[in-house]
């Protein structure tokens, strides 16, 4: 366990809450001014989301508001990989309500549609699978400038 595990571990529900709003409300900020920072921001909103998520129940509103928001954080910072393990991870939940499975669901269109938008040539042939496959083979390796997909 890292020290940031443990000191998350020792996080109450309402501590890990008030985390969750204040990283949500840096990450929108960074996101509307463009800032390199932004994938990092939404990153630790996933990782506070994710937790909060091992504290609270699949069924209770928390705990289904906790795991959408992982996997759109996940999402939002640029990481489909982290946010499809952690879609299947909560979709496998049999107390996980319906609805809040067809928000990961809708996430994940949602992320494919502006993507579309962002890659208007990949998106009309047909080539968004494309750019997925090379995202994940290069995200294994270091990288010294942001990506731009």
């Amino acid at each position: 366990m890292t020290k940031t595990d443990s000191i998350l571990a020792g996080l109450t529900e309402d501590e890990l809450d008030t985390l969750v709003s204040i990283a949500i409300r840096r990450a929108e900020i960074l996101d509307e001014t463009q800032s390199p920072g932004a994938d990092d921001a939404w990153s630790e909103v996933m990782v506070y989301e994710e937790r909060l998520a091992a504290l609270t129940r699949p069924e209770d509103i928390p705990g289904g508001v906790a795991r959408v928001g992982a996997v759109t954080a996940a999402l939002s910072a640029g990481r489909r990989s982290d946010a499809a393990r952690l879609a299947s991870r909560y979709l496998s939940e049999e107390a996980f309500p319906p609805e809040r499975r067809e928000a990961i669901q809708r996430a994940f269109q949602e992320d494919q549609e502006r993507l579309a938008r962002r890659f208007p040539s990949l998106a009309k042939t047909g080539r968004l699978a494309e750019l997925a496959a090379w995202r994940a083979n290069t995200s294994i390796y270091l990288h010294v400038f942001p990506r731009a997909a």
